[in-house]
């Protein structure tokens, strides 16, 4: 190898440690910064006007699962949710297809018109928006859910994944019944538990 082998193979290292800096963004974690990354609190989205947004959430213990639910309208409103302790050893992904089971009918006895069903299981709601394509157990479950749906419900809905800073709610819902061991279904009375965030995003 001669010298401008061995240059052009030097930069091309360099090249690759710069790209690996950048991508991974490596810092000194031993000296403060002297500019402070912005930390951005991110929150529960409100819906366009004219939706209600149902977010759900569950939980396993053993043998035991929890789940809560909550919809909510465009201004932030709870108009309604429900939240349980069941005897059921199942496993998380199946945990929240319960949830989602409890969250359909919930919204089956009100009358909205367009409904969106938020979690922050990402691997349920990638196999409810492709539920065509998946032929495992779960893919079959999803398929009857989604044949119900369109056969008996008179209204339009979407399946919405979110971060897990964006499903609060749901998820207090969800460690409140399971600490209480409780089952319950409100309207706009909601459990006093959930009280500080509901209106921290209500008022956003």
């Amino acid at each position: 190898m001669n010298d401008s082998d061995e240059e052009e193979a030097a930069k091309v290292t360099w090249g690759r440690a710069a790209a690996l800096c950048e991508d991974f963004q490596i810092y000194n974690f031993l000296e403060r910064p002297m500019l402070p990354k912005l930390e951005l609190e991110r929150g529960w989205r409100k819906p366009e006007q004219g939706s209600v947004k149902i977010n759900f959430d569950a939980n396993t213990m053993g043998r035991k699962m929890c789940f809560g639910l909550v919809a909510r309208d465009h201004d932030g409103f709870v108009l309604g949710g429900r939240a349980d302790v069941l005897k059921k050893n199942v496993q998380a992904e199946w945990a929240e297809l319960h949830a989602l089971e409890e969250s359909i009918s919930f919204a089956v006895t009100k009358n909205w018109d367009k409904l969106i069903f938020e979690s922050d299981c990402v691997s349920l709601i990638n196999q409810l928006n492709k539920a065509k394509v998946d032929r495992s157990t779960m893919g079959y479950r999803i398929r009857e859910i989604l044949i119900r749906l369109e056969q008996c419900c008179n209204f339009s809905f979407s399946f919405v994944w979110a971060p897990r800073c964006c499903n609060k709610v749901a998820g207090l819902l969800c460690s409140w019944a399971n600490e209480q061991s409780c089952i319950t279904n409100f309207d706009m009375d909601y459990p006093s538990v959930i009280h500080d965030v509901i209106l921290k995003y209500a008022i956003l």
